[in-house]
């Protein structure tokens, strides 16, 4: 899989110059795939298992290195097709280097990690994409600092560290938000959209976030009329997802049968020049929950390959289960172990590199907040019959009174009613936490909080997925092993962008979830799919899950280092695991989740 070491350091310091070259030494002996991309001032750049599609990009002159990939930014509404491949030259390595890399915010987009050497002001800048899942950290070892996307080749190079107890109480409070609080004490992440300086001496000068989700370059400029929302919605999906699939000549597409990842499917058929796609759809044998029905419109209408992949939560034991690969943030070995050996398998099997999701597209079409549609109407509407039919629409989907969803809506607007209540909403996703800890999450409230302040609570549901920390590795194997990454249009930074600038009420076209998107991608997508107002899940699954793995989920939980620091309430954690345990598809959420970090808390030691 695609890794990254980089070292910055004092070029007048001969201590560091020894630490460089010993870490120079042991890099290049823990695996032959590592190669040196860039030798400048002060800075090395090594790269491993690069490819066509994730690689470096130099900058003109030793100016610095692009790695991942990274694509031209187009107009919204410019219907041109994708545009040639990023080069830097002169002219713009000239620009990156003086906007300490601001600029590629604006002209570019990708899923990269930026490494800039400015020699006339002995400066070096780490600049992290808003949106893509390849991460970025750092380190400090013997006064070099020690740059890197995966944590397994730090443990390769015999570095260990210690679990962040803040962040951990943080984390069973906020749920999977992306933290300031470091997960590890001794690693620093560098946030979607952030560029951390070094100075001269290695050591970190400044910190500044060039983008957030709030006030991104177009902010302002909402697309409020609907065709041109719907032609600005299509128009930048499918350029995301042709530049994405367009170096890769075998792809897997991940179908479920929902709208969004439908819609990616589609979107990869209008290629002129497309890869060859196997789609999949896992489901649950004999569930009353069972997508493959709705998943066949959506691939068989193409003529594309299809397999039919059953999965089987109840066999996942975890007793019997080897430990995830190491990683700087939490894991979910539910979802790693269900998904990872099954994409592995029909990768190698039919030579994709990539698959392709609908990951992201609850958030982007708005399904998740259309709440707020009466929000956005009353903001440019007023009290007017616009509005109230908003909320006729509003109140039917979530079977509430219009004024109860009216009243609501206008204690946000007109008292600011909700935006300090975040945690109430999370409380039935933390049931099993102590008062302690929150207790605790309140007096550290300055390292709790997450790189999202100043967002509001819809804004984090229109992020989805981009409120979470990257997660770019496939963590059921080693970081050595071939595996395809995930590649998600409906989370491209153009894509969010494009969404963000259409109101809440636009999105809720004719009062339908996602009724503006349904609208854009009719040609794409089959009609019974488009018709569809509902999603089956296998709501019992997680239930399953826990009841089958009760003594050893008893075992670590109850005696666990999360009880111990007394992070989880004992009683109410006794109950959910009795002797008839918790049916609550919640609680059995939180349970795996806390059981994650458990986990994790446990290889991290």
């Amino acid at each position: 899989m695609f890794r990254f070491l980089v070292l910055l350091w004092n070029t007048e310091s001969a201590q560091c110059l020894e630490t460089v070259e010993d870490l120079e030494r042991r890099i290049q002996a823990t695996s032959p795939s590592w190669g040196v991309v860039l030798r400048g001032v002060g800075m090395s750049v090594f790269m491993a298992d690069g490819s066509r599609h994730l690689n470096a990009r130099m900058l003109f002159n030793g100016g610095g290195v692009i790695l991942g990939e990274i694509f031209h930014r187009q107009n919204a509404l410019d219907a041109k097709g994708p545009a040639g491949a990023v080069q830097f030259g002169p002219k713009e390595t000239r620009e990156i280097v003086e906007s300490q890399g601001r600029i590629l915010v604006s002209r570019y987009w990708g899923n990269y990690v930026a490494f800039i050497l400015d020699a006339n002001r002995r400066a070096r800048h780490v600049f992290k994409d808003p949106c893509g899942p390849l991460p970025c950290y750092f380190t400090q070892i013997g006064g070099v600092q020690l740059v890197f996307s995966c944590l397994g080749d730090c443990r390769e190079l015999g570095l260990r560290f210690r679990v962040n107890w803040a962040f951990v109480r943080a984390r069973v409070v906020s749920g999977l938000a992306d933290l300031r609080a470091q997960a590890l004490l001794e690693i620093s992440s560098v946030h979607r959209g952030e560029r951390i300086s070094f100075n001269r001496f290695g050591s970190v000068e400044s910190r500044s976030p060039y983008w957030h989700p709030c006030s991104f370059a177009g902010t302002a400029d909402a697309i409020l009329e609907p065709d041109i929302a719907q032609t600005a919605l299509r128009t930048t999906l499918l350029n995301c997802t042709h530049l994405m699939a367009g170096r890769h000549s075998s792809v897997l597409a991940q179908v479920s049968g929902g709208l969004d990842s439908s819609v990616v499917l589609g979107c990869l058929g209008e290629m002129s020049d497309r890869p060859d796609i196997t789609c999949y759809t896992a489901y649950v044998p004999d569930s009353v929950c069972d997508e493959r029905r709705w998943a066949r419109y959506a691939i068989w209408s193409k003529g594309y390959r299809h397999m039919e992949v059953p999965i089987a939560p109840g066999k996942l034991v975890y007793k019997n289960m080897s430990a995830l690969a190491s990683s700087v943030e939490p894991a979910s070995y539910f979802t790693h172990w269900q998904r990872g050996p099954i994409e592995r398998n029909l990768a190698t099997q039919y030579g994709a590199t990539v698959v392709f999701t609908g990951e992201g597209g609850d958030a982007a079409f708005c399904s998740t907040s259309y709440v707020f549609a009466v929000d956005h109407c009353l903001r440019r509407y007023g009290m007017g019959l616009r509005t109230l039919r908003t909320a006729v629409s509003v109140a039917t989907r979530r079977d509430r009174t219009v004024w109860n969803v009216m009243g609501k809506a206008l204690g946000r607007q007109v008292l600011g009613i909700g935006a300090r209540d975040d945690r109430r909403r999370l409380a039935p996703f933390c049931q099993l936490v102590s008062d302690h800890a929150r207790k605790s999450v309140e007096a550290e409230a300055s390292i709790s909080s997450t790189w999202l302040d100043g967002a509001t609570w819809e804004t984090a549901l229109r992020m989805g997925p981009l409120a979470f920390a990257p997660s770019f590795y496939d963590l059921s194997t080693s970081h050595h092993n071939a595996a395809p990454y995930a590649a998600s249009p409906l989370c491209a930074q153009p894509m969010f962008e494009t969404c963000a600038r259409i109101p809440v009420d636009v999105h809720f076209d004719g009062g339908r979830i996602r009724g503006l998107a349904r609208r854009a991608f009719v040609r794409e997508v089959p009609e019974p799919i488009l018709r569809r107002q509902w999603k089956d899940r296998p709501l019992l699954q997680l239930g399953e899950v826990v009841q089958l793995n009760l003594p050893f989920v008893r075992e670590h939980l109850l005696e666990g280092a999360l009880m111990k620091e007394r992070i989880l309430d004992r009683a109410a954690v006794e109950q959910a695991l009795g002797s008839a345990p918790s049916r609550s598809s919640a609680i059995s959420s939180e349970i795996l989740s806390h059981l994650d970090l458990e986990l994790w808390i446990r290889d991290s030691a």
